[in-house]
Protein backbone atom coordinates (compact mmCIF):
# COMPACT_ATOMS: atom_id res chain seq x y z
CA UNK A 1 0.00 0.00 0.00
CA UNK A 2 1.25 3.48 -0.86
CA UNK A 3 0.91 6.55 1.33
CA UNK A 4 0.30 10.14 0.26
CA UNK A 5 1.95 13.03 2.08
CA UNK A 6 1.38 16.74 1.53
CA UNK A 7 4.21 19.23 1.28
CA UNK A 8 3.33 22.87 1.77
CA UNK A 9 4.87 25.39 -0.58
CA UNK A 10 5.88 28.19 1.73
CA UNK A 11 4.80 31.56 0.41
CA UNK A 12 2.55 30.17 -2.34
CA UNK A 13 -0.31 28.94 -0.17
CA UNK A 14 -0.68 25.55 -1.81
CA UNK A 15 -0.12 21.90 -1.00
CA UNK A 16 1.63 19.44 -3.27
CA UNK A 17 0.72 15.80 -2.63
CA UNK A 18 3.48 13.21 -3.09
CA UNK A 19 3.40 9.42 -3.13
CA UNK A 20 5.74 7.95 -0.49
CA UNK A 21 8.02 5.06 -1.44
CA UNK A 22 7.36 1.72 0.23
CA UNK A 23 11.02 1.06 1.03
CA UNK A 24 12.05 4.52 2.32
CA UNK A 25 9.33 6.15 4.43
CA UNK A 26 10.57 9.73 4.09
CA UNK A 27 11.22 9.62 0.33
CA UNK A 28 8.68 10.35 -2.37
CA UNK A 29 8.57 8.53 -5.72
CA UNK A 30 9.79 11.74 -7.37
CA UNK A 31 12.96 11.62 -5.24
CA UNK A 32 12.11 14.43 -2.81
CA UNK A 33 12.86 13.83 0.86
CA UNK A 34 9.80 14.78 2.93
CA UNK A 35 10.30 15.38 6.62
CA UNK A 36 7.45 15.24 9.08
CA UNK A 37 5.73 18.62 9.00
CA UNK A 38 6.47 21.25 11.62
CA UNK A 39 3.60 23.01 13.44
CA UNK A 40 4.00 25.97 11.04
CA UNK A 41 3.79 23.64 8.04
CA UNK A 42 0.68 22.00 9.47
CA UNK A 43 -0.94 25.42 9.77
CA UNK A 44 0.00 26.18 6.16
CA UNK A 45 -1.65 22.89 5.12
CA UNK A 46 -4.87 23.82 6.89
CA UNK A 47 -4.90 27.28 5.31
CA UNK A 48 -3.82 26.22 1.81
CA UNK A 49 -5.67 27.97 -0.98
CA UNK A 50 -4.97 25.22 -3.52
CA UNK A 51 -3.86 21.60 -3.68
CA UNK A 52 -2.26 19.63 -6.48
CA UNK A 53 -0.53 16.30 -7.04
CA UNK A 54 3.15 15.95 -7.89
CA UNK A 55 3.09 14.90 -11.57
CA UNK A 56 6.35 12.94 -11.27
CA UNK A 57 5.03 10.94 -8.30
CA UNK A 58 1.75 10.25 -10.08
CA UNK A 59 3.52 9.01 -13.23
CA UNK A 60 5.77 6.71 -11.17
CA UNK A 61 2.78 5.45 -9.18
CA UNK A 62 0.83 4.70 -12.37
CA UNK A 63 3.79 2.73 -13.75
CA UNK A 64 4.12 0.77 -10.49
CA UNK A 65 0.41 -0.10 -10.45
CA UNK A 66 0.38 -1.15 -14.12
CA UNK A 67 3.49 -3.26 -13.51
CA UNK A 68 1.79 -5.23 -10.71
CA UNK A 69 -1.24 -6.01 -12.85
CA UNK A 70 0.73 -8.03 -15.38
Amino acid sequence: MYEMRAESTVGRGELVWHVIRKDVAASALCGRYLRHPSPAALLAQIEAAAERYCPTCMTAFGSAVRGHGR
